[in-house]
């Protein structure tokens, strides 16, 4: 839930309920913190760059905790411009956008599951 996009007000934010993920991919292994219903969505309010900044920051943490290597994170576009805006905005030059389906690849750094940075994030064209 931590690579959902901003959330709140626009009901396409608004995550399906656990179940029916559940339904449609039997295979994909969902966190076990996630709730039935999406919580954080509200129809009043939207979550702030702030608190999605806080919220990618949490993401970037639980990532560097990680043993895999080699990871793929499949998100919406304003997460994705906003983490590498706040922590590689050399990936985005001359204020590019995250479009649909844009793949974007580099590496995500950490020492002793400590996260450092990313480094070398690129769009693939």
């Amino acid at each position: 839930e931590l690579v959902q996009e901003a959330y709140g007000m626009h009901y396409p934010d608004k995550r399906r309920n656990k179940s029916i993920l559940q339904k449609y991919w039997p295979g994909l292994e969902l966190d076990s913190r996630m709730t039935e219903e999406d919580e954080a969505w509200s129809p009043t309010s939207r979550e702030s760059i702030t608190q999605l900044q806080q919220r990618i920051s949490l993401f970037l943490d639980f990532v560097a905790k990680l043993p895999q290597t080699n990871i793929v994170v499949v998100s919406h576009g304003v997460f994705i411009e906003v983490l590498l805006q706040a922590h590689c905005p050399e990936a985005l030059p001359n204020g590019r956008r995250v479009y649909n389906c844009d793949t974007i690849i580099g590496d995500c750094l950490s020492e002793n599951g400590v996260y450092k940075g990313l480094q070398g994030m690129r769009v693939l064209t």
